[in-house]
């Protein structure tokens, strides 16, 4: 008896033995088995996070949707039979422009296209979170097509973190974030499409604007995208959609944004004076590299400006530039055109050296120049008048932005209808955005036309007038 109970706990222990040594490699294998799926469904979730999903996930939340009304007013004609003429009725509708902007700062600064909010008489902004605010113009620059707005949220806003446009290379990765066809409506997610950096330093006239040293990208860019964010491969701003260039008026792979670079300095000015007013060069008169001249100095045709004036005790002056030179570089940009040298001028800052490559009798010469003052007044000749630029604080006194009657001489031929303190906003049918354009305005209707009607704000009255040019070169 006590031999079979022996032999009962041997069988009952080899059992359990046998038992524990069966269990142990199927669990092991089933853990491992667990263990591979966990590891490939990570490596799956590594995988679609991609360098570009990620740089989508830090830059689209700064990126908004903006909506702009302005009421425009149609002259219709309505015959009637009792009438001589034809009647006139006025109707005014309200039309809905909508684009893309860019937080730029944490406090409710954003950055988006002039175009976009072009005589808007409401702003409103949705951002990433849904909300709407109404925006505040802060200031725009029609010649570069940038605007600043300011909402009042409250609270911290995700802001974008700006890149380097001049460090970009051709055919590295970027990603346009917009709005595109207003697609956000119910949905304040932007849209994201992805390409690479085409060209850099393009010039382009759009719309009888010039653009110089513009980006180029293939990414699928529409309307609606204009004032959106192109980014790099590591979710930071360097550009500013804009336009795209297209037979269709949709995307065909060819769009272009403006360097941050650019607008960063765009943004500063702003800022600080309410708009762009360019630096005080010095340099009174240039002219077009003519085919003639290009071959005497061996240099390829359209290549730099040719100086034609200087003023005296100018920093251009100071610097030994002279009459008869030709700039083909400023501040490591080349000059190719006056479309070339004006835009990069009128950017240049103030108490830095400036470098500036030209050419004297054949040879190519380097010289560097100081910029000290801004140009905030201008007398066009023959006017007897002076005209300034409103600063930020002047500015917001009026409706809309132009320039300041600042002077009127004794003898000029428009004493008897303009004052100073005239607020000019607009001549023919050209708004006048800032006082730099007001002389591009002025130069251009002085070689095509003898006349021109001002319209100008007074004590808060709007008036207009008609000016004509006399063979004395004088304005009446």
């Amino acid at each position: 008896m006590i031999y079979l109970r022996r032999c009962y706990r041997y069988i009952l222990f080899i059992s359990l033995c046998a038992c524990f040594t069966l269990e142990g490699p199927l669990c092991r294998s089933a853990y491992s088995a667990e263990f591979r799926a966990k590891g490939t469904q990570e490596a799956v979730t590594a995988s679609r996070q991609t360098a570009i999903v990620t740089a989508v996930a830090h830059a689209s939340p700064a990126v908004v949707n903006i909506s702009a009304i302005r009421t425009v007013e149609r002259r219709t004609r309505v015959n009637e039979w009792w009438f001589w003429d034809d009647v006139f009725y006025p109707r005014r509708r309200s039309l809905r422009e909508v684009g893309s902007g860019i937080i730029i700062d944490k406090n409710g600064y954003i950055l988006t296209n002039h175009h976009v909010i072009k005589d808007a008489d409401s702003i409103t902004v949705t951002i990433s979170d849904e909300r709407e605010f109404a925006a505040r113009l802060i200031g725009s620059d029609y010649l570069s097509d940038l605007a600043l707005l300011e909402v009042d949220t409250g609270t911290v806003l995700p802001e974008i973190q700006w890149g380097d446009s001049d460090a970009l290379l051709i055919g590295e990765w970027v990603v346009a974030i917009g709005n595109p066809f207003n697609l956000s409506i119910g949905n304040a997610q932007p849209t994201v499409t992805i390409g690479i950096v085409s060209a850099t330093e393009r010039a382009l006239s759009i719309e009888d604007l010039y653009h110089e040293d513009l980006i180029q990208t293939d990414a699928s860019v529409n309307p609606g995208n204009s004032g959106g964010a192109l980014v790099n491969i590591h979710g930071q701003l360097i550009g500013i959609n804009t336009f795209i260039k297209s037979t269709s008026g949709g995307s065909q792979g060819i769009g272009f944004a403006v360097p941050t670079n650019k607008a960063r300095k765009v943004v500063r000015q702003i800022l600080e004076y309410g708009s762009v007013v360019p630096p005080r060069l010095g340099i009174k008169e240039i002219q077009p590299v003519t085919e003639e001249l290009a071959e005497k100095l061996s240099i390829p045709h359209n290549t730099g400006v040719l100086v034609s004036e200087v003023e005296k005790q100018g920093p251009a002056a100071d610097a030994g530039i002279k009459r008869g030179d030709v700039i083909i570089g400023i501040s490591g940009h080349r000059i190719r055109s006056e479309d070339d040298f004006k835009a990069i001028t009128r950017l240049l800052p103030l108490h830095q050296p400036i470098a500036c490559e030209l050419i004297r009798r054949g040879k190519k010469r380097q010289s560097e120049f100081t910029l000290k003052t801004l140009e905030w007044y201008y007398a066009p000749a023959g006017w007897g008048l002076t005209f300034s630029q409103p600063d930020k604080v002047m500015a917001r006194k009026y409706r809309q932005p132009g320039v300041i009657v600042s002077n009127v001489e004794k003898s000029s031929g428009l004493r008897d209808v303009l004052r100073r303190g005239d607020f000019i906003y607009q001549i023919d049918n050209i708004k006048i955005h800032s006082l730099e354009f007001l002389k591009i305005v002025i130069d251009e209707l002085i070689r095509t036309q003898n006349g021109m009607r001002l319209y100008f704000e007074r004590d808060g009255v709007d008036e207009t007038i008609v000016v004509t040019f006399n063979r004395n070169n004088r304005w009446r």
